[in-house]
């Protein structure tokens, strides 16, 4: 019986810890994030009448850095999701927007490698704007020469 008790502790005591630990693990993966600003929306109330469309928009604040600020105009408040993807379709970033009149963030695609980009919002299954963003590294050589006398 001491045989049996000397095997269970210790994956007892393995089980707890890792009970305690995992949620410290997986909220510390989530760390790396493109979004970087907490107060991002603005809380209004939907105009009544007609419909308006949903309005984005994509600037570049700084142009030597990869910062890039988004703003979505949603009239009806409706529930929207992005997607930031490469040009294979993977999805790099998913976000739920705020069903607020004004969603306004900043995205910090600095670690981003060479390539065409998507912002694609998403109204339930249903795609309801898309914009594009190219990086492209540009390098340049410059040679020197001198003749010697």
């Amino acid at each position: 019986m001491k045989h049996f008790c000397f095997v269970l502790v210790p994956k007892a005591t393995m089980i707890v810890l890792a009970t305690i630990l995992i949620p410290f693990v997986t909220m510390h993966a989530q760390d790396r994030s493109f979004a970087y600003n907490s107060n991002r929306y603005i809380a209004e109330q939907p105009s009544t009448g007609v419909k308006k469309d949903l309005e984005v928009e994509i600037t570049q604040p700084e142009k030597t850095a990869l910062n890039f600020t988004l703003a979505v105009i949603n009239p009806e408040n409706e529930k929207l999701t992005l997607y930031i993807k490469d040009s294979f379709n993977n999805t790099l970033h998913r976000e739920v927007l705020p069903a607020t009149v004004k969603f306004e963030a900043r995205y910090n695609l600095q670690s981003l490698e060479d390539g065409q980009y998507v912002f694609e919002i998403r109204s339930g299954k249903n795609k309801v704007a898309e914009k594009s963003i190219g990086i492209k590294t540009q390098t340049m050589v410059n040679r020197l020469v001198s003749v010697e006398k």
